[in-house]
């Protein structure tokens, strides 16, 4: 299937990632060498599983499967919606496809035909990592967690889409991309079932598959991911201690 990458993000001055960005997308930024959104497009492009990359964001990568760099034109939302209109324009026929941040640089190309080979139906996928599959290998690496009956999760940050249902889910897309980053926030707009379950932790991983498949009006499922590279991003200067010790 075809990917497309979002590297759009710029640290604003109130970031800790400002001090080694400057104003420059955080795609740009190097770690061990090498910018880490080419690291993810090294990932994609050893990747069996992955035809043609498309990146939306002020990025110089390269990669025999690159098929479309176009420039980022506002928030999250808005660069999924230029990439999912880039991606018509080579041709994808329906078909599903991925998705990927730009600041995931301990991504593999096993690691991504692990995901692809683990689907399952449904509309979308996405994927979860279990906190001790983080804390195992990356133990100083700070992250936030959900709690549920299942253990604590983070998301994955790579997902299968139907590029056909986007423009009906912008709506829905914009309040929960502008909370993802909380898991309280995120969980009031799913719903108040599925807020009140998680604050009691009687929230399952399966319950809150169902909760954001009606949410969203779409089939969601959600699977178990072992690679917890698939999750560590570089939002933060912490962050990107951990991830450049591991890649030096």
């Amino acid at each position: 299937m075809d990917c497309l990458i979002l590297a759009g993000g710029v640290p604003s001055p109130e970031d800790t990632l400002y001090v080694h960005t400057r104003g420059m997308p955080k795609a740009r930024l190097e770690i061990a060498g090498k910018a880490i959104g080419q690291r993810v497009v090294d990932a994609l492009t050893d990747a069996r599983s992955i035809r043609r990359i498309v990146v939306v964001g002020d990025v110089d990568v390269v990669s025999p499967k690159l098929a479309a760099t176009i420039p980022a034109c506002g928030g999250l939302v808005d660069n999924f919606l230029a990439g999912v209109d880039a991606l018509s324009e080579i041709g994808i026929d329906g078909e599903p496809v991925a998705g990927c941040t730009s600041d995931i640089p301990l991504l593999t190309g096993a690691m991504v035909d692990w995901f692809v080979d683990s689907l399952d139906g449904g509309d979308a996928t996405a994927g979860v990592i279990r906190r001790e599959a983080v804390e195992r290998r990356y133990p100083d690496y700070p992250n936030a967690y959900w709690k549920l009956t299942d253990g604590e999760f983070t998301a994955a940050d790579f997902i299968v889409f139907p590029p056909s249902r986007v423009s009906e889910l912008v709506s829905r897309l914009r309040p929960l991309a502008n909370a993802r980053k909380n898991a309280i926030q995120t969980a009031r707009l799913i719903g108040p079932g599925l807020l009140i379950r998680l604050l009691l932790h009687r929230l399952s991983l399966a319950q809150a598959e169902r909760y954001i498949s009606k949410a969203l009006g779409i089939d969601v499922r959600i699977i178990d991911v072992p690679h917890p590279e698939m999750g560590l991003d570089v939002d933060e200067a912490a962050h990107l201690a951990v991830l450049e010790r591991s890649l030096s």
